[in-house]
């Protein structure tokens, strides 16, 4: 193993700041022995079983060969060993490690990170690659070559992963396993809804329209439902530049749906912030669900619905003070049923910093209801020097 290499990754985050680059380019040709690499507070990293790069938020992977040839060292000399590598904490740096088959996943963080968080976190990336290629095509590729470069197939969906990367550190619907939803109003929710099912032909499975990440409604068969995590990856994938403008029609896996095939996914933006995602088994049904499409944007322009989703999309959330709360700063409310959400935005005394701090609070108290314990805690009592 390479002495300055495993030093370099456990070094990680030191001294970290935050780093807002004008240019993802600027990211991608960051190496691991640059400042600005080690300057970042989070990495994700994604390698082959055999060492060969397949995946960083940061840097380009060609040039942290070095780094990921570490990182498979220390996996391989615990995998004879009945307790695999699952952690190590150096100073303030978490490490954790995450493998599923022919995959190795490590996350890196100075932040305090729960190791629990950061392994949902690694799985979630895990699942967008098995979402772009199924676990079925990742096990017959390594079976045939184990040194193959991933990276051939996985071409121009990096940005795709680079989001996820971005949103699981910022966006809550991850950490409480939930679907985030559109604030508006009810009949026309209602409306869109209504709309959806006049519409619906026979070869669609599920149907639904997401303003960014959060939900307007959605359509699905009465007995079959897809898990959040796979929505979560769905709605980041549609909400991604790639899937922004014009229709498109692609193959997609579910994973926790079924990790071995592809379903057919139709994106279409049917207004600059809306976006219809509609969901088949067949896979020539395109041009039926273009049809659907523009069956629905004719139906929903007729009492200008249309414009009203546009517009409640492009309001902010709701202020904290508009729920008439004295003192508070930001709201989260859960529905355990319909496994949705609601938030406020941050008030305006809460600066960047306070907002960070406030979301992992969050992120930690949600593992503390959901992990170790025989039944779910229904109550946590936090206080703070900060806040309560």
């Amino acid at each position: 193993m390479d002495g300055n290499a495993a030093s370099n990754l456990m070094q990680a985050g030191a001294d970290s700041v935050d780093i807002d680059d004008a240019s993802i380019q600027a990211e991608k040709l960051e190496d691991f022995c640059s400042p600005e690499w080690q300057l970042r507070s989070r990495h994700f990293l994604v390698l082959s079983s055999a060492g060969k790069p397949i995946y960083t938020r940061y840097g380009n992977e060609s040039q942290l060969s070095t780094l990921m040839s570490a990182v498979q060292a220390i996996i391989s000399s615990f995998s004879d060993m009945s307790d695999p590598v699952r952690s190590m904490n150096v100073g303030p740096h978490t490490i954790v490690f995450f493998t599923s088959g022919p995959l190795y996943l490590l996350a890196v963080s100075d932040r305090n990170d729960p190791e629990e968080l950061l392994r949902n976190e690694l799985q979630l990336v895990h699942s967008q690659i098995v979402s772009i290629l199924t676990s079925a095509q990742l096990t017959k590729i390594f079976e045939q070559r184990s040194n193959f470069d991933l990276r051939q197939l996985l071409g121009g969906t990096e940005g795709i992963i680079d989001q996820l990367v971005d949103r699981l550190d910022t966006d809550l619907s991850f950490a409480l396993g939930s679907l985030d939803t559109l604030w508006m109003r009810y009949r026309l929710r209602e409306r869109v809804g209504k709309t959806l099912l006049s519409h619906r032909p026979k070869s669609l499975l599920y149907a639904m329209v997401i303003a960014d990440m959060k939900l307007v409604t959605l359509v699905r068969p009465r007995k079959h439902s897809l898990h959040p995590a796979d929505l979560h990856l769905l709605f980041n994938m549609a909400t991604s530049t790639t899937f922004v403008t014009g229709e498109h029609w692609t193959p997609v896996c579910f994973p926790k749906f079924n990790d071995q095939g592809f379903l057919h996914v139709y994106i279409n933006y049917i207004t600059p912030k809306v976006a219809l995602i509609l969901v088949s088994a067949d896979r020539d049904s395109f041009f039926t669900m273009t049809q659907c499409r523009e069956n629905v944007c004719r139906d929903l322009a007729i009492d200008d619905a249309l414009q009203r989703l546009e517009d409640a999309a492009a309001q902010r959330a709701l202020h904290p003070h508009e729920l008439g709360v004295t003192g508070l700063l930001q709201l989260y409310y859960r529905h355990k049923t319909l496994i949705q959400h609601f938030g406020t935005r941050f008030a305006d005394t809460v600066d960047d910093a306070q907002q960070r701090r406030i979301i992992n609070t969050y992120k930690r108290l949600r593992l503390h209801m959901t992990k170790g314990t025989q039944k779910p805690l229904r109550i946590i009592y936090y206080k703070s020097d900060a806040d309560t």
